[in-house]
Parts: structure tokens; sequence; C-alpha cells
């Protein structure tokens, strides 16, 4: 019979104690327990978290798995201004945005919140800053615009592409008060994921549409973007999540008549395909990380909008007990 040795080149180690490992498939013998032992890889799974209070589409997002924050949007054709807090189980109300809006990008936390751009009857340049309970104006956008990326904090956030009276590629930066010209975007585009991931100074913008819907990543290290890795799946209007090194991008629309569930992860390099949504829809949010995402709101087809929320844990690896069965 062959031996582990034969197959891997050397013995099983022995432990009095499990070590600390991160590596799949490692085996060790633990002779306090007197039981070998294994580090499994457990794969990503969505699973049903608690609806909102109000179905929505085309709404912002900002801050974590167990305190996010989803506001505005629109329902059918009235424009929202109401914002829903999470705490990783129930949506709660909290403060209205000042102007009720549709296609914006939020950025920051569930207590620091940040949404800007987006339209009323046009395309706006308002920025507001969410405290926890209400929100406050800010600076207003340089350039009016729909359908932006966004990415960062309330007081270091980060605004990228839409549309104007045309595609743009224009990046702008916001310290709190007041917005700033960045390196302009490779790609002129609009609608990218909502949610975004990273930071100002480590961004990312992946998907959206020129004319066509598009697959394009690229990365933004505080002044100028290059090209990363394309998504799999070319889509508009998806949930993103994460950072510029560990971003999520799921859902989305790839056709006008084709919203997925295909849901990717980057590394900073590629986009590799993970556990899909329970439900395809687009015009859905997202917020948190690459290891504990939120998708939530959007529309699933034609009219129907939807109020689920669906909370991603990423694959990880655990220790289990050897058997023989």
């Amino acid at each position: 019979m062959t031996t582990y040795k034969e197959i891997f080149g050397k013995y099983v180690k022995n432990y009095s104690s499990d070590p600390s490992s991160d590596i799949e498939g490692q085996v060790w013998y633990n002779s306090t327990t007197g039981v070998f032992k294994s580090q499994v890889l457990t794969a990503a799974v969505w699973a049903s978290g608690g609806n909102m209070g109000t179905a929505r589409n085309f709404l912002a997002s900002a801050g974590t798995q167990t305190a996010g924050l989803g506001f505005g949007g629109r329902v059918a054709t009235t424009n929202q201004s109401a914002t829903e807090e999470y705490d990783g189980s129930t949506w709660t109300g909290g403060g209205n945005l000042g102007t009720a809006r549709y296609l914006f990008a939020g950025a920051g936390t569930q207590t620091a919140g940040l949404g800007f751009g987006g339209i009323t009857t046009v395309n706006v340049a308002n920025t507001e800053e969410y405290d926890g309970s209400a929100w406050t104006g800010g600076g207003n956008l340089g350039t009016a615009r729909q359908g932006p990326g966004g990415a960062g904090t309330q007081t270091a956030g980060l605004a990228f592409g839409g549309y104007t009276t045309a595609l743009t590629t224009a990046t702008e930066e916001y310290d709190g008060s007041t917005w700033t010209g960045g390196g302009n975007m490779g790609t002129a585009r609009y609608i990218l994921a909502v949610g975004g991931a990273g930071t100002q100074t480590s961004a990312l913008g992946f998907g959206g549409k020129t004319t066509v819907v598009v697959a394009n990543t690229e990365e933004y290290d505080g002044s100028a973007w290059t090209a990363g890795g394309n998504l799999n799946t070319g889509r508009r209007l998806f949930a993103g999540a994460g950072t510029q090194t560990a971003a999520l991008a799921a859902g989305g629309e790839a056709t006008s008549t084709s919203f997925v569930t295909n849901t990717e992860e980057y590394n900073g390099t590629s986009w590799t395909n993970s556990t899909p949504l329970a439900t395809g829809r687009q015009g859905l949010a997202g917020a948190g990380t690459q290891t504990a995402g939120l998708a939530f709101g959007g529309v699933i087809t034609g009219p129907t909008l939807s109020n689920a929320t669906e909370e991603f844990t990423g694959a990880t690896l655990t220790t289990e007990t050897i058997t023989t069965s």
C-alpha cells in the first residue's frame, strides 16, 4: 500500500496541539487527542439575510456585512430618499437623504457614509454625508453625473466614470469637503459595480457599459489608472465589494434580457468564478469584503423589484479530524 511519504515526499508530523496552518491538505497527528487532522478548504457560499424594508433598485450602498447601509434608489418611477441600516440580520430605517435620487455612488461606513452624483430628473452633482442618523450636504462634484463608480471613505472618497451628456473618464477625489480632479480612467463607462472596491489611493473600477456591456478592470493608485484582469462575465448594474487586491462582483445584467447570478473574486491580477447568487438580478447594491460580502435589492425580471439580502462567506480553511468513514 502506498504511504503518505511516498505520495508527498515527507512524513506526517507529530504535534501535541494543532499547529497554525494555511496550507490546504496539510496533514498532522495530534498526540494529545490521538487523531490525525488536516486543513480542508470549505467552499464559498451565499446565504439568505434579512429582507430590506423597501424593495428597490439603482440604490447606493456603504459599510460591511454586519453594519451595512442602503440608500436612495428607485421604485417604479419614484425616486427614493429612504436609508436603511443592516446589523447582520435585520434592516431598520435611518435618516432620509436630502435629495431623492438613483444611479449614484456610495462609499464609507454605516456611521460615516457618503453619497454622490446620480439622477433626480437630471444628472446631479450633490454630495451628502451620513453620521449614522442624518444626512447633511457636502461639497458638490465638479461634474454632475449618473452611474459613476465609487470607493473610499467619507473623508477620502473617489468618484470615477459615469455619464454627463456623454460617457466620461473623469475621476474626482474628495477630502471631506471638496472634490478635486484625479487621473482619468482608460475606458469611459458608466453603471459600474455598485458598492465598488478599494480606497481613494488603491481603488478598483470594473464592468459597466460603454455602448455595450464590458468586462474591463482598472486599478487606481491615487493618481493614475492602469489595466487589470478582465471579468469573466462582462456586466453592468451589479454588486461590488472588497479591496483592490481582494474584490467581489455579483449579479448584474450581462445583456438586456440576462440578469445573472455569476459571482467572481479578484486577487489583484485576475478574476475567478465563485459560488453564484441564489437569485439573478440587476440594479442591486453591494457592501463588505471578499470574505464577508453583502448583496441586496435590485430587480429580478421586468418590473419585479427585490428586497432580498444575500450574505457571502468566502472559501475558508478549517481544521478537521480525519476518519475512516
